[in-house]
């Protein structure tokens, strides 16, 4: 058994337990460590740097409000480059060295199936991420490893009920030809069939630098009026919608969780015009601008207001940062409830918890109260961008799966 620092405490503890425990050993520990891994640098370093900052504000308002059992948190963020071996090696040594690590952030899907069979025993540790992989949805394969919202199936699934309502009759799916954009097809080409939607193309391009004449033409000649794509996002997808727009076509494009960030519709229409205006796609949260009734996202504004003063971050924060904070916040609400419930902060407690959790008020993340189900929240809902508001709005209930 690799003996690191919580292997060496846990059998301590045993050993002590033969005689009896003493008080002293009974003491709260100092804090509970909360760390990630984000792309700081390289590909997505935008995006790790805009969400690494709210791992401190979490840190702080927690605290505030008494930590977790009077004990307080404390977060660390490393490096991954968005390399998996990276994050892997961020977590093996926050392992190593941190007495009283309960929780870790990955930064990927290709980290958190690299750290899977890693997480046993006394190497265990509870998990959330940045990705909506499908297949992470399996208590019984990946029992400490969960998603913050629905997965990539289920925000297929969301977007064709939505095309349905809306009375469409046929669908392309356009994804990336990598397996985040492959993830939801099967499941997509099955509930299309359930609800009457005829699936008219599939086209997978570059998940960069892709052909969009090429693919547009495709579009076009299927004569989809909705096209959803998937495995995408900061590039590819606007351009399809562009070329799409210049061609003349009428099809409705639909995006999932990557292709929604308003900072990257902003940029684009800012440099290209307002051809994503009426561009609509499922999110899973409210945007951090829609914080009437949300407290938890009313707290955080307050914070940013402050705390990130002439930065990106002090009016807006960013759907990234978004999902890093409900996975952050699920696993708070685990602690507590196991704190409550008199048990030690063990990963087998905490994956306990997060598979108890039901009808949560998470305070702004989602519109109704929601339960985990198979380690994922199967809820969102279909916002659509206006070029001119330069706001995403919501234009569907909040559908659940």
């Amino acid at each position: 058994m690799k003996m690191n620092r919580r292997t060496m405490l846990a059998s301590s503890a045993a050993a002590v337990s033969v005689l009896g425990t003493p008080a002293l050993l009974k003491a709260a520990p100092k804090d509970y460590v909360i760390a990630a891994s984000l792309p700081m640098t390289g590909p997505f370093a935008t995006a790790g740097q805009l969400v690494a900052p709210i791992f401190k504000m979490i840190e702080v308002i927690t605290n505030a409000n008494g930590g977790i059992g009077g004990v307080p948190i404390r977060t660390t963020v490393d490096d991954s480059g968005y390399v998996p071996q990276n994050a892997l090696a961020n977590y093996q040594r926050s392992l190593a060295t941190e007495e009283n690590l309960v929780y870790y952030f990955g930064d990927s899907t290709g980290f958190m199936k690299l750290v899977a069979p890693e997480l046993k025993g006394d190497n265990a540790t509870l998990m959330g991420s940045t990705s909506f992989a499908s297949e992470l949805a399996n208590p019984a394969q990946n029992p400490y490893q969960y998603l913050s919202g629905p997965s990539y199936q289920d925000q297929f699934d969301i977007l064709l009920q939505n095309i349905k309502a809306e009375g469409g009759t046929t669908v392309a799916f356009i994804y990336s030809n990598t397996e985040f954009g492959r993830d939801p097809l099967e499941h997509g080409r099955k509930r299309a069939e359930e609800l009457g939607i005829k699936v008219v193309l599939e086209e997978a391009t570059k998940p960069q630098g892709a052909d969009i004449p090429t693919h547009v033409t495709k579009l076009a000649q299927s004569g989809a009026e909705y096209c959803i794509m998937q495995g995408y996002v900061s590039s590819v997808w606007p351009q399809l919608i562009g070329g799409a727009k210049q061609f003349g076509l009428p099809t409705k494009f639909m995006g999932t969780f990557w292709g929604m960030e308003k900072l990257i519709a902003d940029k684009v229409t800012a440099q290209a015009g307002p051809f994503l205006d009426g561009y609509s796609g499922v999110m899973p949260y409210r945007y951090f601008y829609d914080n009437e009734d949300a407290p938890r996202y009313q707290a955080y504004a307050a914070f940013a207001k402050k705390a990130f003063a002439g930065t990106p971050l002090e009016n807006y924060l960013p759907t990234w940062a978004l999902e890093g904070l409900c996975s952050i916040e699920i696993a708070l609400d685990a602690m507590r409830a196991t704190v409550e419930a008199d048990k030690p902060l063990t990963a087998d407690n905490l994956a306990e918890a997060v598979a108890n959790i039901k009808d949560w008020d998470s305070g702004g993340f989602f519109g109704p109260k929601v339960s985990m189900n198979n380690n994922k929240m199967g809820v969102g809902r279909v916002y659509t961008y206006s070029a001119e508001s330069k706001l995403f709005t919501p234009t569907s209930d909040w559908l659940t799966t």
